[in-house]
């Protein structure tokens, strides 16, 4: 009757230690749906690039840039000496998104580059827009859209 006693009592304490571990696994599934579900709520330009022109605040590329900030994995200040390693490690993330000061932003294909000489890079294709007064809408390959290198400050943001 021990014998059975003690079987009954491992049973029980190998079971618990299944489920708890199923319930922790879960949870750790919700919290990462979440995380992606807030960033494209909160920057809808993420899900859908024309979302942009119907942003009423007064400059929607700052509006991006601000939120953008606190919800990007990374936010890395792009020149023509690092542009090459951050579209590399750009290719591990879902959403790429490069600002220049506060008139362009443009959302990356990662997967679809043309070389640049400017940028001594293979230049990722590219779409958004660039504030002209109103919103001008680009979709080109990004060294087409962003310039030469230069002082202006590029921002790329990885989600």
């Amino acid at each position: 009757m021990k014998h059975l006693a003690y079987l009954l009592i491992l049973v029980l304490a190998f079971s618990c230690k299944d489920n708890q571990k199923e319930k922790t696994d879960t949870k750790v599934e919700s919290t990462t749906r979440t995380e992606n579900t807030e960033t494209t709520t909160d920057l809808p330009f993420l899900k859908d690039i024309k979302s942009l022109e119907k942003d009423t605040s007064a400059n929607p590329i700052e509006a991006f840039k601000t939120i953008a900030t606190n919800l990007a994995t990374e936010v890395v200040k792009l020149n023509k000496d690092n542009i090459k390693d951050a579209l590399t490690k750009a290719k591990d993330f879902k959403n790429v998104v490069i600002t220049v000061d506060n008139h362009t932003i443009v959302k990356l294909d990662v997967n679809d580059c043309k070389p640049s000489g400017a940028w001594s890079a293979c230049m990722p294709k590219a779409e958004g827009y660039i504030k002209k007064g109103d919103l001008a809408y680009q979709n080109d390959y990004a060294n087409n859209i962003i310039g030469l290198p230069d002082d202006q400050e590029r921002l790329l943001f990885l989600f």
